[in-house]
């Protein structure tokens, strides 16, 4: 498992972890962003991660993204 803060642009994951718990965690539910979840990774910039889940575009600070742990989709 890696964060997805480093993963890169093009990739597909699936999300296996979030770190810690809280307004982040259930943030990250309300978006899509949970445990199985398929995410693409649109675009990194400096500060943030754009991802897609389903046909909804969503920008992660780099804070946010680095506590979403992941494995690679292989296959698709």
């Amino acid at each position: 498992m890696v964060p997805l803060s480093l993963i890169k642009t093009g990739d597909r994951v699936q999300v296996q972890h979030i770190c810690g718990s809280g307004y982040l965690a259930n943030t990250l539910g309300q978006l899509g962003v949970c445990v199985g979840a398929e995410i693409e990774v649109m675009q990194k910039a400096s500060e943030s991660v754009i991802i897609k889940i389903k046909d909804s575009r969503y920008a992660l600070g780099a804070g946010a993204a680095s506590m979403v742990l992941v494995h690679p989709v292989v296959g698709k």
